[in-house]
C-alpha cells in the first residue's frame, strides 16, 4: 500500500510539473494548441461531411426507389447543349401497355420561374405531374390535400408547395386557400408538402411547387405534347426493363441503327453508383487537404517545441545537476507535447462542430458528427504527439547540464 501511495504521489507531481510548465508559457501553448486544432478540426469536419454525404446517398437511393427507372428527354450530348424535349404522351402510353413488368409510369414536366404572394417573390422549381406522383415518391402533404384526376382533366390552377416556398412566401400564416402568382397564372395553394430536408447539389428538394401536369404544360408552357421526364417502376429485372424501354422509345422516335438515343435513362443502382463516386472523390480530395493541414500543424508544433527547449535550457541543466536522468527529461517533454496535442484535439472537435453548423446553414452541406469523431480526434492527437514529439524530447535530454547552466 505504501508503494502504491508513493507511485500515485510521483505521478501527481509529474502531472503537476507538466501543467506548471505549460501554464508558464501560455502564448506558446496557445499557438501549439491552435496548430494541432486546425488540423484535427479539418479532419473531423471532413469525416462529418463524408458521413453526411453517405447518409444523403442512402436517403436519395431510398427516395428514388430500388425498382425505379428515370427516363429523361434529350440524349446526354443534347443535355450539355440545350435540353431537347423528345418524350411524348404516346411514350407514356406505350411503355405502360407494352413493357412487361411495368406497373407505374409517372409523367413529369419541369420549369423554373418566379412565384409571388403580395409583395413577396421567390424563384423556385415548378413540377407538373399526376396524383400518382405523391404515392410513387412517398411524399404527402402535411397540410391540405393533393390534386385529383379531375384537376388534371380540367387543367385547374391548383398546387402544393414545398416547405422552403412556404417559409419564403408565408412565414407567419397558413398558405391553404391562398392564391399565388406562378409566372402569369393565379394558382390556389391546396397543400403543403412534408419536409424532405435533402438536396441534390444546390437544388433543395423542398424548394418546389407541384401542380397538375396539364396546367403547367398547356396554361404556362403552351405545350400539349412533350414531357420532361418519366418515372417508371417495374416488377421485372431493371437492366432488362431498361433495354426494353430503350428499344421501344427508339422505335417510337424513329431512330435509325446508327442514331444516338434522344433520351437518357437512370436506374436506382446507377444513381447510387454516381453518388458514391462523387462521395469518394470528395473523400479523396478533402482527406488529402486535411492530412496536409495535420502535417503542417505537426511541424509547427515541433518547431515551437524546439523553441521551448532553447528557452528552458537553464531549467533542464538544473534538473540534470540535481539528479534527473535523461529519460526523465525526455519523458517530461514528450508528455508535455502529447498533452498539448490532446488539448488541440478537443479544441479541434469544437471548431469542427462550429464549422459544421455554418456549412449546414449557409452551404446546404449535410453534416453528421457521431461518437467516432471524438475517437478520431483523440487518436490523431496522440499520433501527432507521438510522431512529432520524440525528436524535440530527445534533443532536450541530450543537453549538457554544465553548458546549460553556464548559458
Amino acid at each position: 500500500m505504501k508503494n502504491l501511495s508513493f507511485l500515485f504521489l510521483k505521478q501527481y507531481l509529474f502531472l503537476k510539473e507538466i501543467l506548471a510548465a505549460l501554464s508558464f508559457y501560455r502564448l506558446r501553448l496557445f499557438f501549439s494548441i491552435l496548430s494541432v486544432a486546425l488540423g484535427i478540426g479539418t479532419m473531423a469536419l471532413i469525416v462529418g461531411a463524408i458521413d453526411g454525404a453517405n447518409k444523403r446517398v442512402n436517403d436519395l437511393f431510398e427516395m428514388f426507389g430500388p425498382d425505379a427507372i428515370l427516363v429523361i428527354s434529350g440524349g446526354r450530348k443534347t443535355i450539355l447543349r440545350t435540353r431537347k424535349n423528345t418524350l411524348t404522351w404516346m411514350d407514356v402510353k406505350t411503355i405502360k401497355n407494352n413493357i412487361l413488368g411495368v406497373y407505374e409510369v409517372i409523367p413529369m414536366d419541369m420549369d423554373r420561374g418566379i412565384v409571388k404572394y403580395k409583395n413577396k417573390k421567390w424563384l423556385t422549381h415548378i413540377v407538373g405531374t399526376t396524383p400518382a406522383y405523391f404515392s410513387s415518391w412517398q411524399w404527402y402533404p402535411q397540410e391540405g390535400v393533393i390534386f385529383t384526376q379531375r384537376d388534371i382533366e380540367e387543367k385547374r390552377a391548383v398546387c402544393l408547395i414545398g416547405i422552403k416556398v412556404k417559409e419564403e412566401l408565408f412565414p407567419n400564416t397558413s398558405p391553404l386557400g391562398k392564391h399565388i402568382l406562378v409566372k402569369r397564372l393565379p394558382v390556389q395553394v391546396i397543400g403543403v408538402l412534408e419536409e424532405r430536408g435533402t438536396s441534390t447539389g444546390r437544388h433543395h428538394l423542398d424548394d418546389r411547387i407541384i401542380m397538375p401536369i396539364t396546367t403547367l404544360m398547356q396554361r404556362l408552357l403552351n405545350n400539349d405534347k412533350y414531357i420532361t421526364l418519366l418515372r417508371v417502376r417495374t416488377h421485372a429485372d431493371l437492366k432488362q426493363t431498361e433495354e426494353n424501354i430503350r428499344a421501344l422509345l427508339r422505335h417510337n422516335h424513329k431512330l435509325g441503327p446508327l442514331a444516338q438515343d434522344d433520351f437518357d435513362m437512370f436506374s436506382a443502382a446507377e444513381v447510387k453508383q454516381i453518388l458514391q463516386v462523387i462521395s469518394g472523390s470528395l473523400l479523396l480530395f478533402l482527406g488529402s487537404a486535411g492530412l496536409i493541414a495535420l502535417i503542417v500543424g505537426g511541424f509547427i508544433l515541433a518547431n515551437l517545441s524546439y523553441l521551448s527547449i532553447r528557452q528552458r535550457r537553464r531549467e533542464i541543466g538544473i534538473k540534470r545537476a540535481c539528479g534527473a536522468k535523461r529519460v526523465n527529461i525526455a519523458a517530461s517533454f514528450l508528455a508535455e507535447i502529447v498533452f498539448t496535442t490532446l488539448l488541440g484535439g478537443i479544441v479541434g472537435v469544437g471548431l469542427a462542430l462550429g464549422g459544421g453548423v455554418i456549412l449546414e446553414r449557409f452551404g446546404q452541406i449535410p453534416m453528421i458528427f457521431s461518437a467516432k469523431i471524438w475517437g478520431l480526434a483523440l487518436g490523431l492527437s496522440l499520433l501527432v504527439g507521438i510522431t512529432f514529439g520524440p525528436r524535440p524530447a530527445l534533443k532536450a535530454a541530450r543537453i549538457d547540464p554544465i553548458k546549460a547552466i553556464r548559458g
